[in-house]
């Protein structure tokens, strides 16, 4: 009797990545990311006032990205974004979401300075 091995990306309930399709200039394609990452990318879109295809789209065709995949490009940007308005300074950041034409919000360090 064959025995069934649990994916290493499942846990109790299931599997703990959703895959779901994107558009992108170039046709469509899918990605998967954690609950958590798509939670985050639609609040992100939300904020920006961008469906989750243009968001894909826009970090996709960004130069300054350097991941392999849009998968890697899609979560580093949404990282990105919320390292950027929490205000926390990462060295290796850069200015991604600048050029992706995505602005992240001011975070609670640069609220308060433009209050002084």
């Amino acid at each position: 009797m064959p025995t069934t091995r649990r994916s290493q990306h499942t846990t109790a309930h299931g599997s703990s990545l959703i895959t779901r399709n994107l558009r992108l200039g170039r046709g469509r394609t899918s990605i998967r990311l954690e609950r958590l990452e798509w939670a985050a990318l639609d609040a992100i879109c939300t904020a920006e006032g961008v469906d989750r295809h243009h968001f894909a789209m826009q970090v996709d065709r960004d130069p300054t990205r350097r991941e392999k995949t849009l998968t890697s490009r899609v979560r580093s940007a949404i990282l990105a974004y919320f390292v950027t308005r929490s205000g926390i300074g990462v060295a290796m950041l850069g200015n991604g979401l600048m050029a992706a034409g995505l602005s992240a919000a001011p975070g609670p360090a640069e609220r308060e300075e433009s209050r002084n």
